[in-house]
């Protein structure tokens, strides 16, 4: 019940239309409590009495009333289904943008499927919620009320025998609604993993398509879709049970009022007008009592779409402001990482509310069962420096990247950039001043103007085509078929991996950031290309610090410093020549690499 409060809590923008229709089902349902009182008139002093004069006014009485109903039943259907749709909207955004404030950790754990399934699956579940659930509910009890008031009044001996079912639909919904709701949190579970075993695959077509592993594939959807299949069924079953034994009940307590009625009536008891009129309102009783079992059955559903809902809501950022942090001005680019000591999997929370090391300087508490990526790390990047990581894979070196983007916070230590604790200046003022090209090149769905001005929104076409011509990316756009217009489809996939690079890394230069991070950013570039780019590297660079993460050793021969990693450790740090000196860790990669190119030194 505490999600269902919190959705009605959701509610609270909307009251001002919510009123206006719940005006209007409030005159309706009035409105229909009247027409009875009209047919007892006319059975017991027209057709009983024999009396003609009033039927004419009886009659156009109740002319008027279903036609003023038709009027308030206009309004009201389209006034609650604009309200579940505005809502809809507004929840899927507030659900978008509370994820764009959740850490990379969150989107690491959790599948793209999933999170799709949530934002769009479990929401429209709601719609019903919002469109006959909440004013209807309402309108329900107080139409029972109602009828109920007026079955008192005509006779309370037939009213009593009216209320004889009720307890046993109450029973009987308590009963339901403690099968049920598990049964509808297992569905929206189960439709999550279909949406996300789809989009992986999808996501993957190619490989499955390389591999021949289409068959397989199939199996597995096949799988995970029979699961909901039979959590469905279960869930048809549950209500296609319930809901006839409903039906049975509300009928049982028209056919004893008949009865019972019937008798009253021979035997003077009861006019026929007031059985008649009496069991119209049994009918008026009843069906909000089948409503409301309705409306439950919305509830219980939209309680089961509502609780995964927020348990989106209910996550919190591992990484975000303190209360106190502060705005990063100009950047001069001076990077320190002092002892820092990181793993995968331990929040901020489990080392300190701050997030920063205790008084003691000792490495937080926090229990995880991974393993130490970073041990001990300390360097320095002067501003302008270019600074390249090395090592084995596995090594730690995105780990360092990561940190210095605060994606994470180390476990102990601490990350600086012109002396400023990472963890207590304003993300948004570090970001901006930070740009990183990934190994893994992500590309949007649209131009490639607009892939490219994703760094500056605001740039203008000639600082477009300058960062373009720097990532020597221009001209292959100007070949494209409608040049810096052309689509390049999800994930740039209308593109080699090389031109992605490109794309990339002039999205990076066009951001003009203080700090500029590559990530293997010429891993896939044939060798012209990557001659191209380390010559405007070195243009482009000027000035900036940079920290250049290679696994082709021969790209980074230039920079400032070198340090060499080696199991979340650096081993050594000097220049190129330096390393070489030394017969290191860096000399034997580097002796290793042109042994399998062929290469030499």
């Amino acid at each position: 019940m505490h999600a269902l409060k919190r959705l009605f809590g959701f509610l609270g923008p909307y009251w001002k239309p919510l009123i206006a229709t719940s005006i209007l089902i409030v005159g309706y349902t009035i409105l229909s409590l009247l027409p009875p009182l009209f047919q007892r008139q006319i059975v017991d002093g027209v057709i009983g009495g024999r009396d003609l004069s009033h039927l004419v006014a009886l009659v156009a009485g109740m002319i008027g009333i279903y036609a003023l109903s038709a009027v308030l039943n206009f309004g009201d259907p389209y006034l609650r289904h604009t309200i579940g749709e505005r809502f809809l909207l507004d929840l899927r955004v507030r659900i978008y943008e509370h994820l764009q404030r959740l850490s990379l950790s969150f989107f690491e754990r959790t599948s793209t499927g999933e999170l799709m399934s949530r934002v769009s699956n479990d929401v429209n579940a709601l719609e019903q919620f919002v469109t006959h659930g909440t004013i209807l509910s309402a309108v329900a009890a107080l139409r029972l009320i109602g009828s109920a008031a007026v079955l008192f009044a005509l006779e309370w001996r037939l009213a009593l025998i009216a209320l004889i079912p009720v307890p046993l639909i109450a029973l009987a919904l308590r009963r339901f609604n403690r099968f049920v709701r598990p049964i509808y949190r297992r569905v929206r579970d189960r439709l999550g993993d279909i949406n996300a075993r789809l989009q992986d695959d999808l996501a993957g077509i190619r490989v499955i398509q390389a591999f021949g592993q289409e068959a397989a594939e199939l199996a597995r959807f096949s799988k995970v879709s029979q699961v909901y299949y039979r959590e469905r069924v279960s869930s048809i079953r549950s209500w296609s049970t319930f809901f006839p034994a409903i039906e049975f009940m509300s009928a049982l307590g028209g056919v004893l009022v008949l009865g019972a009625g019937a008798w009253m009536v021979v035997r003077g008891q009861l006019t026929l007008g007031t059985l008649v009129a009496f069991l119209s309102y049994i009918v008026a009783f009843y069906e909000p009592v089948r409503r409301l079992t309705d409306v439950d059955n919305i509830f219980q559903q939209a309680i089961a779409a509502a609780e995964r809902i927020f348990e989106l809501f209910d996550q919190t950022p591992d990484i975000q402001d303190a209360a106190d942090a502060v705005a990063l001005g100009q950047l001069r680019g001076e990077v320190s990482f002092q002892d820092v000591h990181f793993r995968y999997g331990v929040t901020p929370r489990q080392v300190g509310d701050s997030g920063l090391p205790d008084s003691s300087g000792k490495p937080g508490t926090g229990i995880s069962e991974e393993p130490e990526v970073l041990h001990d790390v300390d360097f320095h990047m002067a501003p302008g420096e270019v600074v390249a990581l090395v090592g084995p894979s596995g090594a730690g070196k995105t780990s360092i990247a990561n940190l210095l983007c605060r994606f994470y916070d180390p476990t102990h230590g601490r990350v600086q950039v012109d002396g400023h604790d990472l963890r207590t200046v304003q993300l948004r003022s570090l970001r901006r001043q930070v740009a990183v090209v990934l190994q893994d090149t992500f590309l949007f769905n649209a131009s490639v103007r607009e892939n490219l001005l994703y760094g500056k929104p605001d740039a203008t076409g000639e600082e477009l085509v300058a960062a373009a011509k720097a990532a020597y990316a221009h001209e292959f756009i100007v070949t494209m078929p409608n040049g810096y217009d052309t689509e390049i489809g999800e994930r740039g996939v209308k593109l080699s991996g090389g031109q992605r690079q490109r794309l990339a890394l002039a999205r990076a230069i066009l951001a003009d950031p203080r700090i500029l991070i590559l990530d293997e950013a010429t891993s896939s570039v044939d060798a012209e290309a990557e001659f191209l780019i380390q010559q405007a590297l070195e243009e482009v660079l000027r000035g900036r610090t940079a920290l250049v993460i290679a696994h082709r050793l021969s790209t980074i021969r230039n920079a400032d410093k070198i340090i060499a990693l080696d199991g979340g450790r650096i081993r050594e740090i000097g220049s190129h020549h330096e390393l070489l000196a030394r017969g290191g860790l860096y000399s034997q990669l580097y002796q290793r690499q042109l042994e399998l190119t062929g290469s030499e030194g």
